[in-house]
């Protein structure tokens, strides 16, 4: 044979060669391709032939979904809640005079007299606290701190009259630095109702009852004139707000007029200090307010290392009894949430991996005819994981709608099982919860089928087709 025949015989086949190694890697990657579109395609083929294992599953899922997102909703809205409250309520201190070894005593003709010759909480004092990080409010209340008789005007009758002015009896009213940090106002049991709060910047006003005001036919803004029997003066004092919260207390006819609620009422500091018939240096005690109570040791450090502070007879403590009554039934809620969300999920998943368990073992001759013509087994577990996510994503986007219809409900239940009934959640569901919603259903559904296609890894194709009847 010639040489250039040869050598042409030898080109020719290494070409043929070439074009059979590049034809065969091209029909490998086709037919990759072809098993991974067949993967998903015969997951939602078998969906749509299998209408009733379908339904069942759809009606499970979206049960199982509905749960989810009514706890989602649920646990969110206990703890804004509790950041609200944390906010509304925040923290308190308690800054107070601290007696002890403080008194001197005397003799007089009524017998013996005490004096406290201690340090009184000071304007200065006051302004150095209200520059604390974290201090967002004070208040101070001295009950009974201002005594007055009406001269333009006139209690409600009591059920005996005590003229010991010449402008008949008097009744008691709280200084106040702030009157809606005052605790009648906090708890709810006054409301305003016109005008406004006292602040501690008002001097020489008051706020009375709507009672009171009806009683007179007073309003905001007008003059009331009161005669102090302490400094034996008659004082002016401007109606800056009516408060309710006093009605059917006056019919109960007080032995005095103090005793009657109505009657009673708020002023300033100031009217109590330059008639109280004596010198007072300043407050006996304060509140102070702390927005965050997480906070409120540090708050309490900083407040304690004041200058203005050092070496006086002041005490200083921690006050969380009102937040505390409020935020122990929230976080009980937000245990009791939690705890129904890991229940949930767990039973979701029993229940899922049962069912598929179920199914897939009656998939048997399917399994076996797929692993005798060479499907993977991992392909095989991926179609069922595609043909639950498929009803899953439909399910799951159903149940926003039910899950708006229960949560109220269901927020409802379980704020009267841990409070007395006044704290209220805002339960809303969105959108915006499908993603959370997805990725935990998503993660159910991956080990229900991994658990319940455990059947596949294990077997080899031979045993399972020898054990179809």
């Amino acid at each position: 044979m010639p040489a250039y025949r040869s050598c042409a015989f030898r080109t020719a086949l290494i070409g043929f060669y070439l074009e059979a190694e590049t034809k065969r890697d091209t029909d490998k990657n086709e037919l990759r391709r072809i098993c991974v579109m067949n993967f998903v395609k015969r997951a939602f083929l078998y969906c749509f032939r299998q209408k009733v294992k379908t339904s069942i599953l759809f009606l499970i899922l979206a049960i199982i979904s509905t749960f989810l997102l009514t706890g989602l909703a649920i646990r969110d809205a206990s703890e804004g809640a509790t950041e609200e409250v944390q906010t509304a309520i925040g923290g308190k201190l308690f800054l107070e005079i601290d007696p002890t070894n403080q008194y001197d005593s005397s003799q007089d003709g009524y017998g013996m007299t005490y004096t406290y010759n201690g340090n009184y909480i000071t304007p200065e004092i006051l302004d150095a606290i209200s520059k604390v990080d974290g201090v967002v409010d004070y208040n101070s209340d001295n009950p009974r701190g201002f005594w007055g008789a009406g001269v333009d005007f006139k209690y409600l009758p009591a059920a005996f009259n005590l003229s010991y002015t010449p402008y008949g009896e008097s009744s008691a009213y709280t200084a106040a630095l702030s009157s809606e940090k005052s605790s009648d106002f906090e708890s709810g049991k006054y409301s305003l109702v016109e005008g406004r709060h006292i602040t501690p910047e008002d001097k020489y006003v008051v706020m009375i009852s709507k009672e009171l005001a009806d009683y007179n036919k007073l309003s905001v803004g007008d003059i009331m004139t009161m005669y102090c029997l302490d400094s034996d003066s008659n004082v002016k004092l401007e109606i800056i707000g009516i408060f309710d919260g006093t009605e059917g207390t006056s019919g109960n006819g007080g032995f005095s007029v103090s005793d009657i609620p109505a009657n009673c009422g708020y002023v300033d500091y100031t009217t109590m200090f330059e008639n109280f018939g004596r010198k007072i240096d300043g407050y006996t005690q304060i509140d102070i307010y702390v927005e965050d109570p997480v906070s409120l040791q540090n708050v309490y450090d900083k407040v304690k290392n004041l200058s203005e502070l050092r070496g006086k007879s002041l005490k200083l403590s921690i006050d969380t009894e009102e937040y505390e009554v409020v935020q122990a039934p929230l976080e009980t809620l937000q245990s009791l949430v939690n705890t129904i969300l890991v229940i949930i999920v767990v039973v979701s998943s029993l229940v899922l991996t049962f069912l598929l368990t179920l199914w897939i073992r009656g998939r048997k001759k399917e399994i076996g005819v797929y692993l005798s013509i060479g499907k993977s087994k991992t392909g095989i577990v991926g179609q069922f994981f595609v043909e639950t996510v498929a009803v899953a994503i439909v399910a799951f986007a159903t149940s926003v709608f039910f899950g708006g219809l229960i949560a109220g409900k269901a927020s409802e239940f379980l704020v009267s099982r841990v409070t007395t009934g006044a704290a209220t959640l805002n339960v809303e569901i969105s959108a915006a919860y499908l993603l959370p919603l997805y990725l935990i259903g998503i993660a159910i559904i991956a080990a229900s089928v991994v658990l319940a296609s455990w059947t596949v890894f294990r077997l080899k194709p031979r045993d399972i087709l020898s054990k179809m009847s």
